[in-house]
């Protein structure tokens, strides 16, 4: 009975929402509310934003807006119009995947806000218990799910028991990411490299299910000035590619952590183990490889897709170091 009230109200929902979730008031510096939260959080879930979705629109939201705007060719303004949340919108529920985006790609229609649905529906009571309903499935999060502040369920107490087996959680397991949960996951995940933003997903769980950790280190033989010696100078054409990208795995081809310092190669011209230095990165191992790696281009990683937005595509010498 319970799956077919489940089914009837997203069957309800979806019937009535075709136009734009966006209200005619673009969202901008200084604005508050659900809204705001609302892009918030799919700004977190593209890696964008590194601070809790608190509803309101301060500095940390207007620059991952434009952050966002500028890696899909947009006007960057910091304002979240209507073009702009429609892109971010297809962007957290995967209709579009923005390292691949061009501008006049197809872009489906986000559904309306929930206030448009109560008013376009006369039962609103009927409405409003529904979208509680959906709410409260939103929130679980199974085991395996990317699990963020306020979400409960099997996936949560799975995650405090990892956390508490590490040495970091001895709060009590109760399947609430409360602040505590999430504190303890930004300690640990500081305490792998990872970018500590509080948010478990497949590369918090490959770290977590490992017993033993040592971070690897391509960086621990020092270099004196500016280029250091090396053996040979290649000329590259350079990507940049992160683990936090839908569909990347957290491991590199050889088994390693999809992590600053590693590069993707094609073996044939930079065999795997070979140290590189790359000016404005540093120094790199190439540890991964990659079916569109062929020739004389390598792929960075970075930890984050802002990083990677930023580094764009370029031509570059690479310092071969043997």
């Amino acid at each position: 009975m319970n799956g077919r009230r489940i089914l009837w109200t997203l069957l309800l929902i979806f019937a009535v929402c075709f136009s734009n979730l966006c209200s005619a008031t673009a969202l901008k510096y200084g604005d508050r509310g659900s809204q705001v939260k609302e892009i918030q959080e799919y700004l977190i879930a593209q890696n964008l934003l590194h601070v809790a979705a608190d509803g309101v629109y301060g500095s940390a939201t207007v620059n991952a807006i434009k952050d966002f705007q500028s890696a899909l060719g947009l006007e960057v303004d910091g304002v979240c119009g209507a073009e702009t949340y429609k892109l971010l919108w297809a962007a957290a529920f995967d209709k579009i995947d923005i390292t691949t985006y061009q501008p006049g790609d197809y872009v489906p229609e986000p559904p309306r806000s929930v206030s448009a649905v109560v008013n376009s529906v006369d039962e609103v009571s009927t409405v409003l218990s529904a979208v509680n309903t959906v709410k409260e499935i939103v929130q679980y999060a199974g085991i395996g799910d990317t699990i963020k502040l306020g979400m409960e369920g099997d996936g949560v107490v799975h995650l405090q028991n990892k956390l508490a087996e590490h040495g970091f959680y001895d709060g009590e397991v109760d399947g609430v990411a409360d602040e505590d949960t999430i504190d303890a996951l930004k300690d640990f995940q500081s305490s792998r490299g990872m970018k500590a933003d509080g948010i478990c997903g497949r590369r918090t769980y490959s770290a977590l299910d490992e017993e033993e950790y040592t971070l690897p280190n391509p960086n621990d033989y020092e270099f004196h000035g500016d280029v250091p010696e090396f053996s040979r100078v290649i000329r590259v054409e350079a990507t940049a590619y992160s683990s936090a990208q839908p569909g990347l795995s957290a491991y590199t081809a050889t088994g390693t952590l999809c992590r600053h310092g590693v590069i993707a190669t094609d073996p044939f011209v930079i065999p795997l183990g070979t140290r590189v230095y790359i000016p404005g990165y540093g120094y790199a191992v190439a540890e991964d490889t990659g079916g569109a790696i062929v020739g004389h281009k390598i792929d960075v990683a970075f930890d984050t897709l802002a990083e990677c937005y930023e580094f764009g595509r370029q031509f570059i010498d690479i310092y071969i170091i043997e």
